[in-house]
């Protein structure tokens, strides 16, 4: 857990007060206890920034700095704005270190398929995380799953991720796919361009038709 951030405990709330935290360059956020508690925080922008472009994916475990204690806690979610990158707020959850937990871990492709290598074909990344239960303190920034052995026409799937069972439990169902390599859509382009081929030799025809109307 390498993740550190100093955060602020707040009392004022409203959209006035966020508006001025922002302008601030801070950004609001809410800890969550185990009993359901809420505290609400703000955390400095440009550091939590830093801290999300370092990381794969979203869920982390953090330790942060709150009132001069040091606490350990799970980020939970981001809300981004709609139309920009801008971070509108920030959930986290106060976990027990001695307790497992369910996360979404970031599953990232490496190699070259040697059905796309050797024989051209498209390799298809069909799911991009997994649920996986572990302690706090086990929790992966990404999960890395080999493809260079897959061929033309392989499936890679969830039952094929490599993790250490001791650890951690996939709670998804072993058959569904991660990856495959797709042969390439030649016959499905021909057949286009022969169906537009037939419609670029019926445009003219209308086109003369009506050119002989107005002739008339």
């Amino acid at each position: 857990m390498d993740a550190k951030l100093i955060v602020t405990s707040r009392d004022k709330k409203g959209s006035a007060n966020v508006r001025r935290m922002r302008r601030a360059g801070l950004i609001p956020g809410v800890i969550y206890g185990e009993g359901g508690e809420a505290r609400e925080v703000s955390l400095p922008q440009h550091e939590f920034k830093l801290m999300l472009h370092h990381h794969a994916g979203e869920q982390m475990m953090v330790a942060i700095e709150i009132d001069g204690k040091n606490e350990s806690v799970l980020l939970k979610d981001v809300q981004h704005a709609a139309l920009s990158s801008d971070i509108l707020h920030v959930d986290f959850q106060k976990v027990s270190l001695t307790k497992k937990l369910k996360v979404q871990i970031a599953i990232e492709l490496t190699g070259e398929a040697e059905g796309v290598k050797k024989d051209g074909g498209v390799l298809d990344h069909t799911l991009y995380s997994v649920e996986v239960e572990c302690l706090p303190d086990d929790i992966l920034e990404k999960i890395e799953v080999d493809v260079s052995s897959l061929k033309m026409g392989d499936v890679l799937t969830v039952k094929d991720i490599e993790l250490d069972t001791s650890k951690y439990e996939i709670l998804l169902d072993g058959d569904t796919a991660v990856a495959s390599v797709l042969a390439p859509r030649v016959a499905v382009e021909g057949e286009e361009g022969e169906e537009g081929a037939e419609g670029a030799s019926a445009e003219p025809e209308v086109i003369t038709e009506k050119k002989e109307e107005g002739a008339e």
